[in-house]
């Protein structure tokens, strides 16, 4: 396939990771669509996001259909050339995080993590349902936390804006 020149440079952005993918041997023969269960309710078309990424032809800046995976991979276990599309996707999403195209719920839940270090609230339920299921209460330690800030400054959730 030839590329489009609506997004150049994309594989330069994405650090080369989408030629390491071989996108080229994407030959859209669509079996990667039917397993997902986002599709079937409306959501992702993962065939075509295959393609408007193999061809530059996707803005990161403001594509919703990206978010709307469910990140099962069912769609890299169906692929029978080892594209792995879910790859593909998490690689996209990283870069349209980058460039501000970041779903609401994703922005609460990065700004919770980075605040708590816990990717959902410390409420009175929860406490009370791991009880239930005899679990410990949770509780970040300063410690963590400093290896929470470790992580984020050395990875691309440390640079995404989230307020």
């Amino acid at each position: 396939m030839r590329r489009s020149k609506l997004e150049p440079g994309l594989d330069d952005k994405l650090g080369g990771a989408m030629v390491r993918f071989e996108l080229w041997r994407c030959h859209q023969c669509g079996q990667c669509t039917p397993v997902c269960p986002s599709r079937r309710h409306g959501g992702i078309q993962t065939r075509e996001v295959m393609l408007r990424a193999h061809v530059g032809a996707i803005d990161l800046a403001a594509d919703r259909q990206i978010w709307q995976c469910t990140m099962c991979n069912s769609c890299s276990e169906r692929c029978q050339l080892g594209v792995d599309p879910a790859h593909v996707i998490t690689l996209l999403r990283e870069e349209a995080a980058a460039r501000g195209n970041l779903p609401q719920h994703f922005r609460e839940e990065a700004k919770l993590f980075i605040s708590s270090g816990m990717s959902f609230p410390r409420t009175g339920l929860t406490r009370k349902m791991r009880k239930e299921f005899g679990l410990e209460d949770l509780s970040v330690t300063d410690e963590t936390m400093e290896e929470l800030r470790h992580i984020l400054k050395a990875t691309r959730l440390g640079r995404v804006k989230v307020e």
